[in-house]
């Protein structure tokens, strides 16, 4: 087969692909869904920082602790909250989950017009959209195989992810004309009726579909809470690109903590950017998010699984240094932003889409939950100890000193899974030789 052919071929089997994908019932549900959520994640992304500055005078280290309570549930939760979704409808809890984030966004607002919001509000609120968050993408991620197949799967994570960033270009950017106009607590209530829109979107298209990915099967004898614990843990840690995957996906979340904690505040009060550029920023994030998922399949046919892993981490810290490299507000320094959220979210799309189609392969179905639970605590419990250094590291060093950290940290996300990389290939040419 020629080159061209080959094109051809790979051109014919995405199309078929996508093609089967619309027929899975359930899908096109799901993907609305998630569009509601992406604009309840870009609204909120914007605005719920913007709240505590503006309207609370939060500083440095209270802008960490809030990122941080939004994150902590992922410690104590993650793991019950796994088990618990191989026993129970995952589309109701994730149901359930959008509806309990937008009861807690409303009442920010409705507080603040009352004249009683408070800083620990906010972190209630943080930390209950926190845990709704939690269970809505650890469903999200239990329903898909079920849902679309696990031949189609990688597929399907670039479809989400592409409806997510085409969503997400929009809604920062939204948010911040809306914060400009209404005020960041009332903009809150737009991000509210989105997440109900995202409940109601599931409700609607779930509302006759019964296969696995809503029920899991029930399993022919009931495993206790401690036995399934343990086949979690070790199915988690003992598994070599499991591990491997975990421990890159952690540190680089450590340091995405460390950086969160800092770039609002960065981009205000050294930067000085307005809440409009700020959502202007926040925008690209999903252009970045969209481009990666757009080149993901033309990536893993050109140059597989393995390197496009091995580049996109290798990458993450040069763009992540555009960051601090951007001083003063000018024009030069938008562009070195705007480059940084382009570039960055890209590369972690890129990552994510090859590294969930790995992991699902890689998983059974009846160990789906407890892989992501224990994942998630492995990957998410550092990011609130880490988001509160970087509030504290901001105040002591000052920001453009902390966001340094930031590049330093995401620099070493490339060493576990190098290692894996390297070994695997030393053991096939000794295989083969």
């Amino acid at each position: 087969m020629d080159r061209q052919s080959a094109e051809t071929a790979t051109h014919d089997e995405s199309a078929g692909a996508q093609s089967l994908l619309r027929l899975r019932p359930g899908f096109p549900a799901l993907m609305v869904s998630i569009a509601f959520g992406a604009v309840a994640s870009g609204i909120l992304n914007v605005a719920n920082d913007l709240v505590a500055i503006y309207a609370l005078d939060a500083d440095a280290t209270q802008i960490g602790l809030l990122n941080a309570s939004e994150s902590i549930a992922f410690v104590f939760l993650a793991i019950p909250a796994g088990i618990l979704l191989e026993r129970v409808n995952r589309i109701k809890t994730m149901i359930w989950a959008q509806v309990a984030a937008g009861l807690a966004i409303f009442s920010v607002p409705i507080c603040w017009a009352l004249q009683v919001l408070s800083y620990p509000q906010l972190l209630a609120v943080s930390f209950t959209v926190g845990v709704a968050g939690m269970f809505w993408g650890m469903g999200a991620g239990s329903a898909l195989p079920g849902i679309v197949g696990r031949d189609l799967i990688s597929e399907a994570f670039a479809r989400k992810e592409t409806v997510d960033a085409s969503v997400g270009i929009i809604s920062p950017g939204l948010a911040g004309i809306l914060v400009a106009l209404i005020s960041a607590p009332f903009t809150l209530l737009v991000a509210g009726t989105a997440n109900f829109m995202a409940a109601g979107a599931l409700l609607w298209g779930f509302r006759n579909n019964s296969n696995v990915a809503i029920q899991p099967k029930e399993p022919k004898e009931r495993v206790s809470f401690k036995d399934s614990f343990s086949e979690g843990l070790l199915f988690t840690i003992k598994h070599p690109m499991i591990r491997a995957l975990t421990a890159s996906s952690s540190i680089t979340n450590m340091g995405l903590a460390f950086g969160a904690a800092l770039e609002t505040l960065y981009f205000i009060k050294v930067l000085g950017f307005t809440p409009q550029m700020i959502g202007l920023v926040i925008s690209t994030i999903a252009v970045g998010g969209l481009l990666g998922s757009l080149l993901v399949p033309a990536l893993l046919n050109r140059l597989g699984e393995r390197k496009v892993l091995a580049l996109s981490v290798l990458c993450l810290p040069l763009a992540v240094a555009l960051v601090p490299l951007a001083v003063g507000a000018s024009a030069v320094s938008v562009v070195l932003i705007v480059a940084h959220s382009v570039l960055y979210n890209a590369l972690m799309v890129s990552y994510n889409a090859t590294a969930y189609g790995l992991l699902a392969r890689l998983t059974p179905e009846e160990m789906m939950g407890r892989q992501q639970g224990f994942r998630l605590v492995f990957t998410m419990g550092p990011v609130p100890v880490l988001g509160i250094i970087g509030g504290l590291a901001g105040d002591a060093l000052g920001l453009q000193a902390a966001m340094w950290i930031w590049v330093g940290i995401t620099a070493c996300a490339a060493l576990p899974l190098l290692v894996f990389l390297k070994k695997s290939i030393r053991d096939a040419t000794t295989a083969n030789t």
